[in-house]
């Protein structure tokens, strides 16, 4: 897809689909009406929900101590639940960073050594398992998943009376046409099952046109068969988009949960202008609980921070009943409000060991946090220095200031202005400063 073409779309996109979330009053994403998972809410099941590790087979590596930490406190929360076990483990492809056979070995290593026989470990290939041996031979792939995990790179495991059905790439690590015949026959059995029990799915890239990401991230043949399936709940990554964007939980003909990244999450500014990194170092991953009626709960983990995002609490019922998605696009986006800074905010400017210009401000909120901020820079003639559109701190579950280089500015005065936008673009509070840089 060109440029132009997707940035076209990606605009066009905001407007026709739909999705379902819950507004939790979390510190990442939501500061208005909550609505709450019932205290009485037993489950029966619980499993991580993560994806694109990217392993390089360095056991230092911080993406390898993320998975690792991740397993540990997941285990650690359940110890203090009244169900207390850990049942799954999903990692939804690109555990390694090229598919060699030490990434493999790497992440079968943290394996061995964090999960215990009560926790299933559930992953399928991504495009990175394949990147090693495209230009020769993608099947190859495949060979080394066989050889280094299982024989079975699609998998339909029972788990608690749960269907999770996970799917691999096709044997090019770039399409799913040979899969949809096999995923279309295990969803009619699982659902012949029990109608109105979720399936849990599971694949490398987002179901298109569904969760944050899933224009140029995405897979159209994926979608085509789980619209026919209203009890299914998919898994994704691929696109590393941040989780704690409110559209990366959808709901429409099925519900679709994009996993984000334990590597860096990004984002795309509004559908502006392609793919940005998320600032500073961030991961996070879902933790998810099923009861014996079919009601599902997410809470979502900085796995960077070691943390919960505070309060977050998506609670899903009804799910085989496309009737009663009551939380789409359109209602979400209606509830959208300008973000507001903080009363008396204002802008810091200090100096870096380089003699960069360093300026930090307060996150803006309205229902949701700011998605992305606007920075303009104006010298004292009132010429235009510097102008950036940055992501902001709702990647991650701690209270921080936005901190932007602006590089090497001249001694003297500058005008700072900082528009906040919401993440469904609605332009919000202008903070305006003076700055002045010796």
């Amino acid at each position: 897809m060109s440029n132009f073409v997707s940035q076209f779309v990606s605009k066009s996109f905001t407007s026709v689909v739909s999705f379902l979330y819950l507004a939790s009053g979390f510190k990442s994403g939501f500061s208005g009406k909550k609505i709450s998972t019932p205290d009485d809410f037993e489950p029966v099941l619980r499993f991580i929900a993560c994806s694109d590790v990217h392993l390089n087979g360095d056991e230092t590596q911080e993406n390898a101590i993320r998975l690792k930490n991740l397993i540990a406190d997941m285990y650690k929360y359940s110890a203090t639940q009244n169900y207390n076990k850990l049942n799954a483990l999903i990692v939804a492809g690109d555990f390694a960073g090229g598919g060699a056979e030490e990434e493999y070995a790497a992440f079968n290593k943290i394996i061995a050594s964090a999960l215990t026989e009560e926790t299933k470990l559930l992953i399928v290939l991504g495009n990175h398992e394949f990147i090693n041996y495209r230009d020769v031979d993608a099947t190859v792939g495949y060979d080394v998943y066989k050889k280094m995990i299982n024989e079975n790179v699609d998998t339909d495991i029972l788990i608690n009376g749960y269907h999770f059905i996970g799917v691999s790439y096709d044997d090019n690590g770039k399409t799913f046409k040979g899969k949809t015949a096999w995923l279309r026959e295990k969803l009619e059995n699982a659902t012949k099952e029990n109608p109105k029990k979720p399936v849990f799915v599971y694949q490398h890239p987002h179901p298109t046109l569904t969760v944050y990401g899933s224009i140029s991230w995405s897979d159209s043949d994926i979608k085509n068969v789980l619209k026919d399936f209203p009890q299914v709940v998919d898994f994704s990554g691929h696109s590393h988009y941040s989780p704690s964007d409110p559209r990366s939980v959808w709901q429409g003909e099925f519900t679709a949960i994009g996993c984000g990244s334990l590597g860096a999450l990004m984002g795309n500014l509004n559908y502006i202008e392609g793919d940005h990194d998320a600032p500073g170092k961030s991961a996070a991953a879902w933790l998810v609980e099923a009861d014996k009626d079919g009601n599902v709960r997410l809470k979502l983990y900085d796995v960077e921070n070691r943390m919960f995002f505070e309060n977050i609490d998506y609670y899903f019922t009804n799910l085989s009943d496309k009737s009663k998605r009551t939380h789409n696009f359109h209602k979400q986006k209606s509830l959208d409000t300008k973000p507001q800074f903080p009363e008396n905010s204002t802008v810091k400017n200090t100096v870096n060991e380089n003699g960069e210009a360093i300026i930090s401000f307060p996150e803006a909120r309205g229902f949701y946090e700011a998605e992305n901020y606007k920075i303009t820079i104006k010298n004292s003639n009132n010429k235009k220095v510097f102008e950036k559109t940055v992501i902001s701190e709702y990647v991650r579950a701690t209270d921080a200031d936005v901190t932007v280089n602006l590089g090497s500015l001249e001694k003297g005065d500058y005008t700072v202005k900082v528009i906040a936008y919401s993440p469904y673009a609605k332009k919000g509070q202008v903070l305006k400063a003076k700055i002045t840089t010796e």
